[in-house]
Formats: C-alpha cells, structure tokens, sequence
C-alpha cells in the first residue's frame, strides 16, 4: 500500500493475515475514491468560509497583495476584517509586543496616508503557501484565476404560463439571454483541495490500518475502527472544501504516529523526530489552540531524548511556525492572528454581517448559559458524541489506557489533556460561544478526532466476545456514519440534530 521506506527504524508491526489485507485494501481506495469524486463534484467554493481564503489566493497571484477588495468573490464572504494599510504609531499604553511591530516594520507601512482595504480573517499561511503552489501554472498559462468561459446557448422549447384568467399554457421557441459560464478557477483550485485533503486522507488510512496492526487486539476492533476511521467522523465530510480543519487533523495525526513510533516502538532515527516537530507545529499553525499539542509534545521529548529532540524536533518545528509569524506579519504588520480582533470595528464596519448575527452566530451577542452550552458541545445538536456516538467508545479506550500497563497510556494522558483543555477553553471563550457557527459538527475540536481513533479499538474489542458490546458499537457507527451522509452535500450547513430540533419546535433559531 506504500514504500516500506517509511518505517525509519525497526519495523515493530505484526504480520497482517490475507483477509486483513484485503479489506484494508477495499476500504482505503474505495475511501479516497469517494472522496475524491465528491471533491471534484462538489462546487469549489461552498461557502463564506473557504470563499475567504480563496479570495487571498486570488489577491496574491492577480495583485501581488493580501487585500481582497478587488477579489470578484470577496462579497460572498463576511468572513473578512476592514483594517489600514499603514501601522498606527505606538503610543505610551501601547503593548510591547506592538512597539516591537512597530520598530522593525519598513518605511513604507509607516509614513503616507492610510487607505482602509478588506482582508480574509483567516491567517495568511495556508493561502500563501496555495498560491505559491498555484504561481507557476498562472505564470505559464496567463490566464486570470478569475476568467469566466462563456458558452452560447442554443434555442429551445419553453413554457409560458399565463394565469389569465383562464389559465393557459403556450410554448415558445426561445434562446436564454444569459450564455453558460465556465469559471476557470475551478481547474486551479481543485487540484489544490485535492492535495491538501484527499491524499492526506489515503495516508492517514494506510497508516491508520498499521496502528490498528499493532494495537487492535482482535478482528472486530480492527475491522469497526477502519470503517470507523474511513467513514465515521466528520472529517470525511469536509474533505471536499478548503479548510483548516482537515489539514490540522492530518498534521496531528502524523505527529501522533511519529510519537508512537518514537515513544512506544523505539525508534530513534531523526527522521521521526523531524516529522514530528514538523506537524505538530503545522497543526498549531492551522488551530491555534493545538500549540498546547505542540509545547506537550515537546516537553515530553525532551525530557526523554534531549539531544535528538534538540536537534531534529526544534529545527522543523521552527520551519512551519516562522512561515506562519512571516506571513501574519507581511499581510497585516503584527503577529497576532486577525480574528482575536473580534468584535472591534475591524469586524464591525459599515454594513458588516456581523453587527447583526443571525443563527448560531446570534449567540456571540446572546450567549447561552455555561450548562446548556456544554450539553450541546457534547450531547446536544452540536455535540460531540450524539452526532458521532463512536467517540464514546474512544473515550472508553482511552481511559482504559490511563489505568492499565499500557503501551499507549503516554498517549492516553496527553489526549485527555488536551481535550479536557480544548472542551474548557471553547466553554468559556466570550469570542467563540457560536458553536462554530453554520457547520456540520463543532469544528474547533475536529483535529482532536486524530487522537481520538487511536483509542477507538481498545474501546470496542469488547465486541468480539460479548454480543451486546457489537450491538452498541454497530449503533454507533451506524449513527457516525449517518451524520456524515447528512453532511455530505453540505458541511457548511446544520447538523441532523439540530434540524430536527428546530422542526419538532425544540429549539429555536433568530433569522
């Protein structure tokens, strides 16, 4: 399934017998293979929240600037801020960390007349890392990310109602004034949404399967945490759009399979030690929050193997945090992200969407108290386990692993810190009391789900045995799998519970 040259060290994994081998193989190309056609089908802009970034992409390959105003798609999205194009002096009250901004910012930021310009919210990296991936086709083919091919559209029959009275129907032979439009952007994203989330979903299952060689006991935790692990959690649904969430779930996982093998295999090349620093920074880079996963990480590592997590781990975590700071700095002239100016009038401008939320965004303003809140981030319309009921069993795993002389039980601890952190952090956020806002699931905490299927076959081994255990787990997996159907064609969208709240007049939503 891919080159043994991976495994740097010795190869701790046991033999997989014929059948393993075989479902494996169906599972992992039918997975990608589905994904892949729904990334190609699915429209390449599909909503405010992708729109952002790819309007950055567009400004920087077509302007040579991060400013969006220009972008033709720029007013699809509100996920944007309003901010000067020159830095404000420092005055005496002023942080440090804005006096430093200051000092070492060129000339040009600092002198002239300001013009205010609209920027995405959404922190420059990925986007510049994209439209450097794109800058050689735009260069070699010149044609505008943003070029429309229009076809003319041929005559044809058509139905006229005329509601009189009386009511008559007549046909007419008639050619629509507006021709078909090809928007030429979609062959330069579409690939991009490709490389970043579907080949990350194939190797996250071709790895997946060999943890599952080395830490599920028996066939039916193997084979329930591979269909789990292909099609029972969100991430597959948001496969198909441009987001950060994915792309930081991946990079943990890679992290995560780096540790073990470092960790609880003994592997001890630098190899391992770079791959981990490497995307454990890239997922902070991608969640903020996750630098809590990146600091652990290594402290953990340099606690045990100081000198080889000095040299390997700190190096290629310095790469992507650098990249990150360099374009939050070269975009904005501060290294704070955009987005922790929420509720200012970088947000707040003259006809900003966000002076009169609606939906879940409505609960910035009208926050819901802390009990009912955490209900819904965690049994509620959007929570955790009622939409996704196989992360019950992987908490079941996990704490397994904290208590007994496991190989993973390092593992187990940092994960129930790191959720425990997450879920009490997103609690209490006064920026961030919107569940997201208009999503298929909470998907501040999706790049923990990573960490959470690590778990998942030591909580459902059970199954093999005992009836009842392959009763629930089936429930549960039929449940996951379920609320990523409902997804499927729109991510951007309200969960299955909630809609069924809102029409059985459970819950009730401002519009």
């Amino acid at each position: 399934m891919m080159s043994e040259g991976f495994d740097q060290g010795e190869d701790t994994t046991p033999g997989r017998s014929q059948v393993r081998k075989f479902i494996a193989l169906i599972v992992i190309t039918t997975a990608t293979a589905q994904a892949l056609g729904l990334t190609l089908k699915s429209p390449t802009q599909l909503g405010p929240n992708d729109i952002s970034r790819w309007s950055t992409v567009w400004s920087l390959l077509e302007r040579g600037s991060f400013a969006i105003d220009d972008c033709p798609w720029a007013d699809k999205t509100q996920d944007k801020v309003l901010k000067p194009d020159k830095l404000a002096e420092p005055t005496a009250k002023s942080s440090l960390l804005h006096k430093v901004e200051y000092a070492i910012a060129p000339r040009a930021w600092k002198t002239g007349e300001a013009t205010e310009h609209f920027y995405s919210s959404k922190p420059p990296l990925l986007p510049t890392l994209m439209a450097g991936l794109l800058y050689p086709a735009r260069t070699i083919l010149g044609v505008p990310l943003d070029k429309v091919v229009e076809q003319k559209r041929l005559p044809r029959w058509v139905e006229k109602v005329d509601e009189g009275p009386p009511r008559r129907v007549e046909h007419v032979l008639e050619t629509p004034k507006e021709p078909a439009k090809w928007p030429v952007f979609v062959f330069y994203f579409k690939p991009l949404v490709v490389l970043f989330n579907v080949v990350p979903l194939w190797l996250f299952l071709v790895l997946y399967t060999r943890l599952l060689d080395r830490y599920a006991t028996n066939d039916w935790a193997w084979f329930l945490s591979l269909f789990g692990g292909a099609w029972g959690s969100l991430l597959f649904a948001f496969d198909q759009t441009l987001n950060n969430h994915t792309i930081a779930a991946s990079s943990a996982f890679f992290a995560i399979y780096a540790l073990i093998r470092i960790w609880d295999e003994e592997a001890r090349s630098a190899w391992w030690f770079a791959v981990a620093g490497f995307f454990a920074a890239f997922t902070a880079c991608n969640e903020l929050p996750a630098a809590l996963f990146g600091v652990l990480v290594f402290l953990m590592l340099l606690i045990r193997f100081p000198k080889s997590t000095a040299i390997s781990f700190v190096p290629a975590a310095a790469i992507p945090c650098i990249a990150f700071l360099a374009t939050q700095y070269i975009a904005f002239g501060q290294f704070t992200p955009v987005y922790e100016e929420f509720g200012t009038k970088s947000y707040q401008y003259e006809g900003s969407y966000w002076n009169t939320p609606l939906e879940m965004d409505w609960f910035n303003l009208h926050p819901e108290p802390y009990p009912v809140y955490f209900f819904h981030m965690t049994f509620g319309h959007h929570g955790v386990f009622s939409l996704t009921p196989l992360f019950l069993f992987a908490a079941l795993g996990m704490v397994r692993s904290l208590f007994t002389r496991d190989r993973l039980r390092a593992l187990a601890w940092l994960t129930l810190v790191l959720s425990t952190a997450l879920f009490a952090a997103y609690l209490v956020n006064p920026k961030a009391r919107n569940y997201g806002g208009s999503t298929q699931g909470l998907r501040w905490l999706f790049w923990l789900i990573p960490f959470w299927l690590v778990f998942l076959p030591k909580g459902v081994e059970g199954g093999q045995d005992r009836r009842w255990v392959r009763v629930l787990s089936l429930a549960a997996l039929a449940i996951s799998v379920f609320s990523v159907g409902y997804a499927l064609r729109a991510p951007w969208s309200h969960p299955w519970v909630l809609d069924m709240m809102e029409h059985l007049n459970l819950y009730s939503l401002k519009r």
